[in-house]
């Protein structure tokens, strides 16, 4: 039973791991302000 537990716990950290750098590499690529610096919105005065 202990295995099991070693296992589970091993499989879940592995995937903290993959998602951490998955999402770490995604909000890199993904980098919010190069969208406001290369299309800037043009405020428009009514």
């Amino acid at each position: 039973m202990a295995e099991w537990w070693v296992t589970a716990i091993g499989f879940i950290i592995c995937l903290g791991f993959v998602g951490g750098i998955f999402v770490y590499f995604l909000r890199e690529t993904l980098n919010s302000e190069d969208s406001t610096r290369i299309d800037a919105v043009k405020k428009e005065i009514d």
